[in-house]
C-alpha cells in the first residue's frame, strides 16, 4: 500500500516537472513565432540565443535546433554550425523517464527529435560550410547523412522514415561541388532508388536528377548504363558541368506545422472491448466508481499554416550576352510538412489502453483504501475509550480516507496530455530550381507565384558562375 503511494506521488512530481518544462517551450514560442511571420529573422536570432542560455536542461536538443537554424537564416553561417554541433550529440541522450505507470500522460522529459530533424541538420550544415567556402567539410556531412540513414535501417526495420530521395539529390551535388564524382553518382543512384522505395512525401523526380546521373555515367564510359537510365527517363540529357556550372536555387517555403492535441472520445464499453479487453471483473467497477459512460483520448495533430506562395520562376541574363535570357522553374524538393505527418505515431490501442489501465489501477487502489479504511474503523470501534474520542478519531480517519481517494481522482483529471514540442521554424516546403549555365557574370531576378498562378512578389539579384561548381542560392 505504501510502495503504491510512493509510485503516485511520484507520478504527480514527474507530470509538475515536464509540466514546467512544456510551459517554457510554449513561453519561447509564444515570443519567437510572431518574429519568424513578420520575417524579422535577426529578432528572432537575438531572442532564442537569450532563451538557449536560459532555457530548461529538458528541452535544450529543441532550442539547439531552432537556434542553429535561425543562425542559418541570418547568415551566421559559423554560429549555425556550432550550435547545431551541439545538438548532434544531444541525440545520443536516452534518459526517458520512467514507464511504471503505463500512463502516457508521463511525457518524455527530454526532448529527443526525430530521425528525420537529424538528417536536414546535416543539408543546413553542408549548406552553411558551402557558404563558409569549406566544400570538403560539406562532404563530411554528406557521409553523416548516409551513416545516419544506414543506422536507421538496421535498428528499425520498420521505421516510416528511413532513407529521403531529396537529401540524397542534394547531397550528390555536395559530393560534385567538391570533385568527388564517384561519391556524386553513387549517391544519385541511391536517390533515384529513394524516390521509388523511400518517397512518404510522394515527390516527383526532378529532371536535373537524372540528367546529373547521365553526365556521370557518360563521364565514367558505362554506356550501358546511361542507356539504362534515358530508356527509363526519356527526356534525360547530358549536361555540360565541366565546362559550365550550377546555379541552384532554394527556397524555405512556408513555415512548418505545429502540434495541437486532438481528443477523441468513445463510449466506455467500445473502448474496453476493442482496445483493453483484459481484467473483465472491473469493467462495471470502473463505470460505477467514474460514472464513466465515454472515455476520452488526446492525440497529437499536426495543423498546417496557410502558405500562399506555390512556386518560383527564375529568370536570368548574363552581363556578357545581355539580349540572352534563360528560365527555369522551381520543383517540390522536399516536403517537410508532409513528412511530420506521415512519421507522427497515432497508436490508438496503445493510448486508449493506457488509459482504462490508469482507471482499473485507480480502481484497485480505491479498494485497498478503503479496505484498510473498514480495518481501522473496526479496531478504533473495539477499543475502550471515552465515546468523544473515539467519535474523533473514526471522523479523521473518515476525512483522511475520503481525501485520499479525491487525489487519485483528481489525478485522473490530466490524463489527457499531448506532447506538442516540435522544431516549428523548420519551413512547410523546400522549393528548388536548377539550371546549367556557362561561366559568367548574371542579373536575375525570382518571380514568387501563388496557387491561382499569379506573381505576389518578386527578388532580384546577381551572381557568379562558374565552372565545375554549383552556385546555391538560399531564400
Amino acid at each position: 500500500m505504501l510502495k503504491n503511494f510512493k509510485y503516485l506521488l511520484l507520478f504527480l512530481f514527474l507530470i509538475n516537472s515536464v509540466s514546467c518544462a512544456t510551459a517554457k517551450v510554449e513561453e519561447f514560442y509564444d515570443s519567437l513565432a510572431p518574429l519568424i511571420e513578420e520575417r524579422n529573422i535577426s529578432g528572432a536570432v537575438d531572442f532564442a540565443s537569450g532563451f538557449y542560455d536560459k532555457g530548461d536542461k529538458y528541452n535544450k536538443l529543441l532550442y539547439s535546433l531552432e537556434l542553429g537554424y535561425l543562425y542559418h537564416l541570418n547568415k551566421n553561417y559559423k554560429d549555425s554550425n556550432d550550435i547545431f554541433e551541439k545538438a548532434k550529440s544531444l541525440y545520443a541522450l536516452k534518459d526517458y523517464t520512467s514507464t511504471i505507470f503505463n500512463n502516457d500522460s508521463l511525457l518524455p522529459k527530454y526532448y529527443f527529435g526525430s530521425d528525420f530533424e537529424q538528417a536536414y541538420i546535416n543539408v543546413f550544415c553542408a549548406l552553411n560550410y558551402i557558404k563558409l567556402r569549406k566544400k570538403n567539410e560539406a562532404v563530411v556531412e554528406a557521409r553523416q547523412t548516409n551513416n545516419l540513414f544506414n543506422k536507421i535501417k538496421i535498428s528499425q526495420k520498420n521505421a516510416v522514415y528511413s532513407d529521403d530521395p531529396f537529401i540524397r539529390y542534394f547531397m550528390g551535388m555536395i559530393y560534385e561541388n567538391a570533385g568527388s564524382l564517384n561519391d556524386a553518382m553513387v549517391s544519385y543512384k541511391i536517390a533515384l532508388r529513394a524516390y521509388s522505395d523511400y518517397n512518404i512525401a510522394g515527390l516527383k523526380v526532378p529532371q536535373n536528377l537524372p540528367d546529373n546521373l547521365y553526365t556521370l555515367y557518360k563521364y565514367y564510359s558505362l554506356n550501358e548504363e546511361a542507356e539504362e537510365l534515358k530508356n527509363k527517363y526519356p527526356k534525360t540529357k547530358e549536361i555540360n558541368f565541366f565546362d559550365n556550372g550550377n546555379f541552384i536555387v532554394i527556397n524555405y517555403n512556408g513555415i512548418a506545422p505545429k502540434i495541437i492535441k486532438q481528443i477523441i472520445k468513445i463510449p466506455f464499453d467500445t473502448a474496453w472491448k476493442k482496445y483493453y479487453n483484459i481484467n473483465n471483473d472491473y469493467r462495471h467497477k470502473v463505470v460505477n466508481e467514474f460514472g464513466l459512460s465515454y472515455i476520452s483520448a488526446a492525440f497529437a495533430k499536426y495543423e498546417r499554416y496557410e502558405n500562399k506562395i506555390k512556386s518560383f520562376v527564375v529568370e536570368l541574363s548574363s552581363e556578357n550576352e545581355p539580349k540572352k535570357f534563360y528560365k527555369t522553374e522551381s520543383f517540390v524538393a522536399a516536403d517537410i510538412a508532409a513528412i511530420m505527418e506521415k512519421t507522427l505515431e497515432l497508436n490508438y490501442r496503445s493510448v486508449f489502453h493506457s488509459r482504462i489501465n490508469r482507471y482499473v489501477l485507480a480502481v484497485k487502489e480505491i479498494e485497498e483504501i478503503r479496505k484498510l479504511y473498514e480495518q481501522k474503523r473496526g479496531d478504533i470501534i473495539k477499543q475502550d475509550m471515552l465515546k468523544e474520542t473515539k467519535a474523533k478519531l473514526l471522523e479523521n480517519l473518515y476525512n483522511e480516507t475520503v481525501a485520499k481517494i479525491s487525489d487519485i481522482k483528481a489525478s485522473l483529471q490530466n490524463l489527457n496530455s499531448v506532447d506538442t514540442k516540435s522544431w516549428r521554424s523548420l519551413p512547410e516546403k523546400i522549393l528548388m530550381s536548377a539550371i546549367n549555365l556557362k561561366p559568367a557574370r548574371y542579373n536575375g531576378v525570382i518571380k514568387f507565384i501563388d496557387g491561382h498562378g499569379r506573381i505576389v512578389e518578386t527578388k532580384k539579384f546577381k551572381v557568379k558562375i562558374k565552372k565545375q561548381r554549383f552556385r546555391f542560392y538560399n531564400l
